[in-house]
């Protein structure tokens, strides 16, 4: 199931927030996946990767007046994955994967943070 996918993509770039070396980790967090969604999972890791420095740019640049270095990590965590489901997965609505994104973040983090994470990604798609 994509959306225990995108969870396990979640929490390894949370994990990576706070430790420069994964050691493993992904591989050990995608064991328990199907094929399918361990490529699903690949990709979308690779997707917020790869562009990490630009969706951090992206990011600031939609919060007008906030500073980017204070928005709660699992608040980033998942925003990173919208955008990066936004921009590389043609195939996934842009809805749905705003719709994922707020999921992990009503999960993993403040009540309030459903809201910014929509918002922000609202805001991302909109030019996409």
């Amino acid at each position: 199931m994509r959306s225990v996918a995108r969870e396990t993509v979640f929490q390894y770039l949370f994990s990576r927030l706070f430790n420069q070396q994964d050691e493993g980790l992904f591989d050990v967090l995608i064991k328990n996946l199907n094929d399918d969604d361990k490529a699903f999972a690949e990709k979308l890791k690779n997707s917020v990767e790869e562009n990490l420095k630009k969706y951090d740019g992206e990011i600031e640049d939609l919060v007008n007046n906030y500073k980017v270095s204070r928005i709660f990590s699992a608040d980033k965590c998942a925003i990173f994955l919208g955008m990066a489901e936004i921009d590389n997965f043609p195939e996934t609505p842009k809805i749905v994967a705003i719709d994922e994104a707020v999921k992990l973040a009503a999960k993993f983090s403040t009540e309030n943070s459903t809201d910014f994470v929509n918002g922000v990604l609202a805001e991302y798609a909109k030019d996409r």
